[in-house]
């Protein structure tokens, strides 16, 4: 009698902990939806975590469906061109599907396109997309069941049988918060999604991140990029440089963000060309090749991602380095011959090193429509006894899209007086001009990867772009 006590109770313990479940990473910051439905989704047998990177969540495979976000993907994380494609073709493949949400009032969307409308109308923290495998889809319909009480939802599945791949696809591209579905399939699925690839990655020691910088991978990615390099640290005419000059990558390094002229616009790509709209006008922005503005805009968002400035570095022995996100574009190619025009105008001085950095953007509106307003300098470097870079001669230039052409405005630096009477300083301008229209699309493109500017109208046929132009070579 006691045997068959004992049994009950095991078997009655291990039917507890499998039927009930608290959410699993409690210390987690909840997320709003999720909380709400805990109970629900609990009695349905699935589980929560709102970090699904959590060394707890992460070192166990799921007994029960796991719904949540990943670290790797805060809110306002939205995905790049790579990871768009890669989500279409499992989407296409019938691999996975999508349930996008809508924090508003419940409404049942009248057709794909009917929810698209609303989708971009609405805020981007506003609009959720979960992906799941194909053999959680039961999952994914339990949830939109559950959800459709409060919010407007749209199940979507790939396939033969399902959407064309844009009706998710436009979705996932403008989702500003991303969760998934965490299963046993969904981890052995092996999809180059991001969604898919973290499942199971437990956060890095003393880490909020579960990518590890020193993979080989990413060291792979590093070895051809230009040292990692923030041009503040250069200093100005007021303050001198604090970076050892071994490690200054010598070359272009833009890093502003543009002032916008006015508050409460959205980027917007239409008619092969950017706007920028407002209150229901839309103004378009100086015309330019998409091939070219979706470099610059893939170059600002790897900005963003790695916190450095640099973009093109050619080192003594005719090495080029120049950011992956250019390679075999035309900007790629543009930049490269950028980095050497300094040296074709300025001669006499006793440097190793130039670097062309911006210093202001700006979007200004006048009569005749939006103009970019750039400040660039070209600097030139040489190490003191200390080997710290020191700017020995700057050159300062103001950019303006309405003439394509960059004006001398003045030189500083220990040196400058060197140049004087020696240096055609208008030749230089007329020859670095492009520096200053590539330093405002840069510019613009941070605001976008920072989320200081809303771009969702036409974010997901610009990701579709081809950037590729003429090769970029890799020594001069």
């Amino acid at each position: 009698m006691r045997s068959i006590t004992m049994v009950v109770a095991l078997v009655s313990a291990l039917f507890a902990s499998v039927t009930l479940s608290d959410v699993l990473d409690p210390e987690s910051p909840a997320e709003a939806p999720l909380q709400q439905l805990e109970a629900a989704l609990n009695a349905a047998g699935v589980d929560i975590a709102f970090n699904l990177n959590r060394r707890q969540v992460a070192d166990v495979s799921p007994r029960r469906p796991r719904v949540g976000a990943l670290a790797d993907i805060p809110p306002l994380s939205f995905p790049d061109s790579e990871q768009l494609l890669n989500w279409e073709e499992a989407f296409v493949r019938g691999e996975i599907g999508a349930l996008a949400f809508l924090l508003d009032r419940p409404q049942k969307p009248t057709s794909d396109e009917d929810f698209h409308r609303r989708w971009l109308d609405t805020p981007a923290a506003q609009r959720h997309v979960l992906s799941f495998h194909r053999a959680d889809a039961a999952t994914a319909a339990m949830l939109q069941t559950l959800l459709d009480a409060q919010y407007s939802t749209l199940l979507l599945s790939g396939g033969a049988a399902g959407q064309a791949p844009e009706s998710g696809g436009r979705l996932f591209a403008t989702a500003g918060r991303r969760w998934v579905v965490d299963s046993p399939a969904a981890r052995d699925a092996a999809l180059s999604i991001p969604e898919f690839a973290l499942l199971g990655e437990a956060l890095r020691r003393d880490s909020d991140s579960a990518i590890d910088p020193d993979s080989r991978a990413l060291r792979r990615i590093a070895s051809s990029e230009p040292a990692v390099f923030l041009k503040e640290r250069l200093g100005d005419e007021f303050e001198a440089s604090t970076i050892p000059e071994i490690i200054v990558p010598g070359g272009i390094a833009f890093g502003e963000n543009a002032v916008l002229h006015s508050e409460n616009v959205a980027l917007v790509f239409a008619d092969d060309r950017l706007w920028l709209a407002q209150e229901g006008s839309r103004h378009p922005l100086p015309a330019e090749a998409p091939a070219l503005l979706k470099a610059a805009f893939d170059l600002a968002g790897r900005a963003e991602r790695t916190g450095s400035d640099a973009i093109v570095d050619i080192d003594e022995r005719g090495r080029v380095r120049l950011s992956s996100e250019l390679k075999d574009t035309d900007l790629g190619v543009a930049m490269v011959r950028l980095d050497m025009e300094p040296f074709n105008h300025v001669t006499r001085l006793d440097v190793l090193k130039s670097v062309i950095i911006d210093t202001s953007v700006a979007i200004e509106e006048r009569q005749d429509g939006l103009h970019f307003a750039t400040q660039y300098e070209v600097r030139f470097l040489q190490s003191d006894r200390l080997r710290i870079a020191r700017t020995q001669a700057a050159l300062v230039y103001r950019y303006d899209s309405a003439g394509e052409a960059a004006t001398f405005k003045e030189a500083w630096g220990p040196e400058a007086f060197r140049l004087e009477g020696r240096t055609d300083f208008n030749a230089l301008g007329r020859s670095t001009v492009e520096a200053g229209r590539y330093a405002a699309w840069i510019a613009l493109f941070r605001n976008v990867h920072g989320n200081a500017l809303d771009f969702s109208h036409g974010r997901y046929e610009f990701l579709k772009l081809d950037k590729a132009g003429r090769a970029t070579p890799t020594r001069m």
